[in-house]
């Protein structure tokens, strides 16, 4: 309790400010400024990400809102490209890849917004000559220096590209004479960098791919075996999520804590924090199933582990228990 209000309370309150923003937004977005409405949206957002949980659509406008704000003001090439890859990923999980709402993220990401200028298409054109000169021997080390390019692209503004890149690079992969374990670490790293741009389609073959060949990642991967089979087991159920498929999900990631074991008290900082993020996005896949009860103490339990951590993160933590207090709304209203 805060202020003399509980949780519930607090959470409420701010979800009618933040209505009040949308509608306002809605109604006068278009008569002022770009750069006044950027501002108002910036606030707004502030905010959302403060008091809303992940799960709540409220937070998905804003965070739409604040998208298309920036890009009709043309500035913060930057912020945009990062906050849209993260927003496409989210509104994914609450609204599924194929809906309005994300479509609209994505006609926005597809506009090319350059980054970087001269220097940025220096850096590309010398990556570009460099993987051309890897074709013909293939192998990992031309699928390396292809990614590469395609992040180079990403970086620079380039989303279009970037995604067309690397699903040229999928489409041929049999052709670069990978043995299985090369395989692996390509399905592994390349859906993991699908999945960070927001190309949740493209990325989940990839990253189920990956778990279900044989083979151990930490061979491939220098790192800790538990952390690397564990974290891809994270990535490939938050693209689960991404896509409409909770009980995929839920499978993924109640094995992955499984193979953890049951001890929160992890001396290793990364396995503290993989544990936590495991319990979290389980209580996401049963609440997208209806579950929300249930959901509400996996929520808790996420909060307890990162409190326990060695140095918790306070947006996290933050984020957590947002998402447990709007799961307990939305339990008390079932």
């Amino acid at each position: 309790m805060v202020y003399g209000k509980t949780d519930q309370e607090r959470y409420e309150l701010k979800t009618t400010q933040l209505k009040e923003f949308v509608k306002d937004d809605e109604d006068h977005g278009y008569s002022v400024s770009d750069r006044a409405r950027v501002r108002y949206a910036v606030r707004a957002l502030n905010a959302a990400e403060s008091h809303l949980s992940r799960l709540d659509p409220l937070l998905t406008d804003v965070r739409a809102r604040y998208a298309e704000a920036l890009f009709r003001a043309g500035t913060g090439a930057r912020r945009l490209r990062d906050h849209l890859g993260y927003v496409i990923r989210e509104a994914s999980v609450i609204h599924g890849p194929k809906s309005p709402v994300v479509g609209g993220l994505k006609i926005i990401q597809a506009e090319e917004r350059p980054i970087g200028g001269a220097r940025a298409l220096r850096k590309i054109a010398r990556i570009r000559f460099q993987a051309e000169q890897m074709r013909e021997l293939g192998g990992l080390p031309y699928a390396f220096a292809m990614q590469d390019l395609a992040e180079r692209l990403r970086a620079s503004g380039r989303h279009e590209q970037f995604a067309e890149t690397l699903g040229s690079l999928v489409r041929d992969r049999n052709s670069l004479g990978l043995n299985d374990d090369e395989q692996l670490l390509f399905a592994q790293l390349v859906g993991a960098a699908l999945m960070e741009a927001g190309e949740v389609e493209t990325a989940l073959p990839l990253l189920e791919e990956a778990r279900r060949r044989p083979g151990d990642p930490a061979e491939a991967i220098p790192g800790d075996a538990d952390w690397e089979t564990g974290f891809l087991a994270v990535t490939t159920a938050a693209c689960q999520l991404a896509n409409g498929k909770p009980e995929d999900a839920e499978g993924v990631l109640s094995d992955a804590l499984q193979r953890l074991g049951a001890d929160g008290d992890d001396q290793d900082k990364h396995l503290g924090k993989l544990r936590h993020r495991t319990v979290f996005e389980l209580g996401t896949a049963v609440f997208l199933q209806g579950r929300t009860v249930e959901a509400v103490d996996r929520f808790q339990e996420a909060c307890d582990l990162i409190a326990r951590t060695a140095s918790p993160q306070e947006a996290t933590f933050t984020a957590y228990r947002n998402t447990r207090v709007y799961a307990e709304i939305r339990a008390r209203g079932a």
